[in-house]
């Protein structure tokens, strides 16, 4: 079984995944309908992230306020630190990347669209 993330925004998708593309080096697969973004894709290591417009008729998408945390496990500090500084750009920041007693690395953040983040290297 994998689970995944599937973000939905309120008409700015497109932004989105120009921002998700420039921090982790990736390009989506994008599928469009009319002006919004019908689904996307952003593949990532050994999983993915799915991301889209909310449909009309649905209300809006409130990402800042679900309670939950996408996790991202990297292999090095630097990977953490440099991804960490792409994400957290116009975000809110909770914990700068720093040792702790679980991790090489850690931080978290919200991202400018109100995902919440979490990004470590734990190699203790």
């Amino acid at each position: 079984m994998k689970i995944s993330p599937y973000l939905q925004f309120n008409g700015n998708c497109v932004e989105a995944i120009a921002f998700y593309e420039k921090a982790f080096g990736v390009k989506a697969e994008v599928y469009k309908e009319a002006d919004l973004i019908s689904h996307a894709e952003l593949d990532l290591g050994d999983g993915h992230i799915g991301l889209s417009d909310t449909p009309p008729g649905e209300g809006k998408s409130d990402l800042g306020n679900g309670g939950v945390s996408i996790s991202v496990l990297l292999e090095s500090v630097k990977e953490v630190k440099d991804l960490f500084e792409e994400l957290s750009k116009g975000g809110k920041i909770s914990e700068r990347p720093e040792a702790t007693d679980w991790c090489e690395c850690f931080c978290t953040f919200y991202d400018k669209f109100g995902v919440n983040w979490s990004v470590m290297c734990c190699e203790k």
